[in-house]
């Protein structure tokens, strides 16, 4: 198994920092935390003086949990208003809970009934059990997307929120490419098998993220962040 750590809303760079609330210059440089939640997801990056939690396009810190496939691909805040509700069928969701897991596992199976997206097996090249696809109709046509994919999907828009944040008070570049961050910690549940976990770090490479320096617990992280460690 992987060797683990976890970081909601901390971030870990030679100690684990505390979040604070000041503005601070963001440094790409740095490690950024990603505390992929159910629902909505933050991330924080060191800068001068502390921790800062990055703010998206909307001024908030918290990003809905939600890829939207329709004439064009939406995450995060940017799907808001009724999106969700509207285009309930081509906005995948709980992501969370369907990673790594095989169609076949009961436990994809009861979260699958309440998905209102349509869930369709995955073989692989290598044989093993089928993993969970979304079928979406994008683009015109219909498409099988592996939901480690979805997630590494809105795990690199957090990557561009905090690249957009970072361009806005760099003193060197203003190109977001240029500072989209290359190293991370994510948080994981901490029930995760080895197969979810490996899972996450594969749905990270197939988006290009390939500087997942630590999968950390959930509990552990929060422990962290209150200096019990």
């Amino acid at each position: 198994p992987l060797p683990l750590r976890v970081v909601p809303i901390t971030i870990i760079t030679t100690t684990i920092l505390i979040i604070t609330t000041t503005t601070t210059i963001i440094i790409m440089s740095s490690v950024v935390g990603l505390d992929l939640g159910l629902q909505n997801c933050v991330i924080a990056a060191a800068g001068r003086g502390g921790v800062d939690v990055i703010l998206n396009g909307n001024s908030n810190r918290q990003n809905p949990c939600l890829v939207n496939f329709d004439e064009s691909r939406k995450m995060g805040e940017q799907v808001g208003g009724s999106t969700p509700i509207s285009k309930y069928k081509t906005t995948i969701r709980n992501m969370k809970r369907l990673v790594g897991l095989a169609f076949d596992d009961p436990r994809a199976k009861k979260e699958m009934q309440h998905a209102p997206f349509e869930c369709v097996p995955f073989p692989h090249s290598l044989g093993g059990p089928p993993s969970i696809a979304v079928k979406v109709f994008f683009n015109g046509e219909d498409k099988i997307i592996p939901v480690e994919q979805v997630l590494g999907m809105m795990v690199h828009h957090m990557g561009v929120v905090a690249a957009n944040k970072a361009a806005e008070t760099s003193a060197t570049t203003a190109d977001p490419n240029a500072l989209f961050p290359q190293d991370w910690v994510i948080a994981i549940p901490p029930y995760y098998t080895d197969a979810q976990r490996r899972a996450v770090l594969t749905g990270c490479e197939i988006v290009g993220i390939s500087g997942v320096q630590r999968l950390m617990h959930e509990n552990t992280a929060t422990a962290l962040a209150y200096g019990i460690f």
